[in-house]
């Protein structure tokens, strides 16, 4: 029971601490102050900012979002601090909801000790830090999923575009016209960046990518720059970099499809199972003397 009341002090005393650092930052030092006067000052935060700021600021110091989670809520244009500030919410919720469960019922008279709640509330705070990236990594996998096959549907039709007599920019800019969604906004906006700054499109391309994780995109921006003209060159690239983005989603497309079966077999097994038990169970109860 001591080391029970001695945990649980310890984390209260945690959290409050990791509260307080986040409200009542540490004095800058000399040479960040300067700097701050050559600085314009920072817009006044909203009641709510601050707050979410506050909570999120101790996750900041020790290193999160991790690198990864970072580039996830990039993709899903997301405010990493919403993000730590609603995890941080979630991890304390489960930190204590086994708590003031064990303290409920020992107010109605059933008597639970501390060591079991409070082991419990450290499992359910850790995977409340889990589940939430895990489920940010899934919606941003499914935009990368969505980007792909955007691009696919858009490299069929540029190379008849480009077979046709228009330019490289031309095509891409008319496919990525005709497209519509998430994935089409963000390479219609990677091709404006392109016109309007004058740089060669695979750049703006290039970047996409590497900011969204999605490689197709990378190698196309690499196919372009390495293609030495317009005209055949190119139109052979975008088939080639057509065909295996396809050849990958469809084996993509069979792989989620067998893990969906796999994943409907299992309740299946366990009622037959079940239905097993119940079967068999009472003539094995008949067999006892």
């Amino acid at each position: 029971m001591t080391t029970a009341f001695l945990l649980l002090g310890a984390g209260t005393g945690l959290g409050l601490a990791l509260v307080i650092s986040g409200l009542l930052p540490a004095r800058p030092s000399l040479a960040m102050a300067i700097d701050t006067l050559h600085r314009p000052p920072a817009p006044l935060l909203p009641p709510r900012q601050r707050l979410l700021h506050a909570l999120a600021a101790p996750l900041r110091q020790l290193g999160l979002p991790r690198t990864p989670v970072r580039q996830d809520l990039a993709v899903l244009d997301r405010d990493s601090t919403r993000h730590l500030a609603g995890q941080l919410g979630l991890a304390a919720l489960g930190l204590l909801t086994p708590a003031a469960t064990a303290a409920a019922a020992n107010l109605l008279g059933v008597r639970i000790g501390w060591t079991v709640p409070l082991w419990l509330g450290l499992l359910l705070a850790a995977g409340a830090f889990l589940v939430t990236d895990a489920s940010v990594r899934e919606e941003a996998d499914e935009r990368r999923l969505l980007m792909r096959h955007t691009l696919a549907a858009l490299l069929d039709v540029v190379p008849p575009a480009l077979a046709a007599g228009a330019g490289v920019e031309q095509a891409l800019a008319d496919a990525a016209d005709i497209a519509d969604g998430w994935a089409a906004d963000r390479i219609r906006a990677a091709l404006s960046t392109a016109r309007l700054t004058r740089v060669p499109i695979w750049q703006p391309l290039h970047d996409l990518g590497t900011r969204t994780g999605v490689v197709q995109l990378q190698q196309l921006a690499s196919s372009l720059r390495l293609a030495s003209g317009e005209g055949a060159h190119i139109r052979a690239a975008l088939l080639a970099r057509g065909d295996a983005l396809s050849e990958r989603l469809t084996t993509d497309m069979l792989t989620r499809a067998e893990a969906a079966t796999e994943r409907m077999s299992i309740p299946l097994m366990t009622l037959t199972t079940i239905f097993l038990i119940f079967l068999v169970f009472p003539a094995i109860g008949a067999l006892q003397p």
